[in-house]
């Protein structure tokens, strides 16, 4: 699932775990029946983890990100999703720490909304490594909110997906007509019989993957607190300029 663009048309993200360097990436549709493959672009690095500085201290994040290399023929629609008749733009969520029991939804593969809360938050999980799988280092995990029983609000395939914010009443607020993206679903998490939904943190995860000497080149070294979603005000893939 493509997650979304940032910084201008040209430039991509989306999860890392099913991508190589290189890497030719597809989008996969129904039509008459079959699977339609297209290819968009080209995978221009993939990041597993990355080290997020502060003043005090430096501490790793799971990133699980690719950034793609979009072909100049690849036409993505305006970043806003519909809810409940309402219009969204799509921003990445820039502010303090995201804490516990914060409500989230996540739009799935079926194209249909899930709700849930933020469980854990940081969640960090060093003993994967000894089954085969890579660590979790300060990711979130989300889950349904209803009793003590944890259930993640995700299946496979969904990886890739925004985690946004849920929307809020209208008001004469003029950010109330926005989502944010706290944000990218990586993975499913389970321990006895409970599960999470597992997503990076996109707003620390960003700026230390666009400060890669590679990603820098590539886009022209564009200030990192600059980096969102990109709104593409054409009407298509025809439009007259």
């Amino acid at each position: 699932m493509f997650s979304g663009t940032v910084v201008d048309k040209t430039t991509g993200i989306t999860v890392g775990h099913a991508l190589n360097a290189e890497e030719a990436v597809m989008t996969f549709r129904p039509q008459n029946g079959e699977e339609v493959r297209e290819v968009i672009g080209q995978c221009l690095q993939t990041f597993r983890d990355v080290q997020a500085r502060t003043e005090r201290s430096e501490f790793t994040i799971t990133a699980d990100m690719a950034v793609l290399d979009l072909q100049p023929d690849f036409w993505l629609r305006k970043n806003l999703v519909q809810w409940a008749e309402r219009e969204f733009r799509v921003k990445i969520y820039k502010g303090p720490s995201i804490s516990v029991n914060t409500e989230v939804m996540v739009l799935d593969q079926m194209g249909r909304f899930q709700t849930g809360i933020i469980r854990r938050e940081p969640f960090t999980d060093t003993y994967l490594e000894t089954r085969g799988m890579g660590n979790l280092y300060n990711v979130l995990g989300i889950g349904t909110a209803a009793g003590t029983h944890e259930s993640a609000i995700t299946r496979p395939g969904d990886s890739g997906a925004l985690v946004l914010s849920l929307p809020s009443e209208r008001s004469g607020d003029s950010e109330d007509d926005v989502l944010y993206v706290y944000g990218i679903v990586i993975s499913l998490y389970s321990w006895s019989e409970n599960y999470l939904t597992i997503a990076n943190h996109l707003g620390k995860v960003i700026p230390n993957v666009f400060s890669s000497e590679n990603v820098v080149q590539r886009v022209h070294n564009i200030p990192t607190d600059e980096i969102d979603f990109t709104e593409v005000m054409d009407d298509g893939p025809d439009a007259q300029h």
